[in-house]
C-alpha cells in the first residue's frame, strides 16, 4: 500500500506540474493541484505509519509537501503557476526517491515529544525558506527582463512589488521558526556540537545570521531586488548544506 500510494502521488504531481505550465488558469488545474497535495499527504502518512522510524528522505518528502501546499494556497490570489509548474515535478522526484530508496539509510527515532516538535518546526521553516527562494528566483528573472527591456518575454507572474512582499513574508515566518528550531535544538538535544551534529549546527547558525542580516538590512537600508534574492539563496544553501549535506555524509558515505 505504501509503494502504491507513493507512485500514485508521484504520477499526480507530474500531471499537476504539466497542467500548471500549459493550462495555468484552468479550474481543472487547480483541482489537479489539490489532488496532488492530497495524494502526497496520504503517501507521507503511509510511510510514517508503516515504516520503523524515518530518514532524511522522509523529511525531504515533508518539506516538499509543505512547500507545494503553501504555493498552491498563495496561487489562489496571486499567479504563481510558473513556480508550481516546477515545484510539483520536484516534489515528484522526492516522492520517487522515497519509493525506490536508492541508498541504505539509517532510520531515525525519537521518543521525545520535544525532539519531534523540533523536527516538525524545522521542516516547516525549511519549507518556508524554499518557497521564499522560489518566489525570489521569479522576482530576479522578472527584474532582469525589465531592466534589459525584454518586455515581450515577461514571465506570467505577479508584479515585482507583490513578489517582493510575498518573498519577505515567507522569510519572516521562516526566520521566526528557524529561531525556534535552534532554541529547541539546544534545549532538547543533549549536545548540539557532538561530532554527528556539529556540521548541521554550524551551517544552521550561519544561515540564521545571513537571514538576520537580510531582514535587518531590509529594515534599516531598504535592501531589495537582486541583493535580497542573492542573500536569500545564500542563506537557504547554507541551511540545506547543514541538513542534507551532513545527512548524506553520515548516512550514505558513512562518515
Amino acid at each position: 500500500m505504501t509503494q502504491l500510494s507513493l507512485w500514485l502521488a508521484c504520477i499526480v504531481c507530474l500531471i499537476a506540474g504539466t497542467a500548471y505550465f500549459f493550462r495555468p488558469k484552468s479550474l481543472y488545474t487547480q483541482y489537479v493541484g489539490a489532488f496532488a497535495i492530497v495524494t502526497h499527504t496520504f503517501a507521507l502518512t503511509q510511510i510514517l505509519l508503516n515504516r520503523d522510524g524515518f530518514n532524511f528522505l522522509t523529511i525531504g518528502l515533508l518539506i516538499a509537501l509543505i512547500g507545494n501546499s503553501l504555493l498552491w494556497l498563495s496561487n489562489r490570489n496571486k499567479d504563481l503557476s510558473l513556480l508550481l509548474g516546477a515545484a510539483f515535478p520536484l516534489g515528484a522526484i522526492m516522492i520517487a526517491l522515497n519509493a525506490i530508496e536508492p541508498w541504505e539509510l539509517k532510520q531515525l527515532h525519537s521518543n521525545s515529544w520535544g525532539t519531534s516538535a523540533h523536527i516538525l518546526i524545522a521542516s516547516v521553516a525549511y519549507s518556508l525558506f524554499a518557497t521564499a527562494c522560489g518566489v525570489g528566483i521569479l522576482l530576479a528573472m522578472q527584474e532582469y527582463q525589465l531592466k534589459h527591456h525584454k518586455l515581450k518575454q515577461l514571465l506570467r507572474v505577479p508584479p515585482l512589488q507583490v513578489l517582493e512582499r510575498l518573498m519577505f513574508e515567507f522569510i519572516w515566518a521562516a526566520f521566526i521558526l528557524l529561531t525556534i528550531t535552534i532554541a529547541t535544538g539546544f534545549y532538547f538535544i543533549e549536545d548540539m556540537f557532538a561530532q554527528h551534529l556539529v556540521h548541521k549546527t554550524f551551517f544552521t547558525i550561519a544561515s540564521w545570521f545571513v537571514f538576520a542580516g537580510l531582514l535587518l538590512g531590509r529594515y534599516i537600508a531598504g535592501w531589495r531586488g537582486q541583493l535580497a534574492v542573492k542573500l536569500t539563496l545564500s542563506g537557504f544553501f547554507l541551511l540545506m548544506l547543514g541538513y542534507f549535506g551532513s545527512k548524506i555524509a553520515l548516512q550514505i558515505l558513512q562518515y
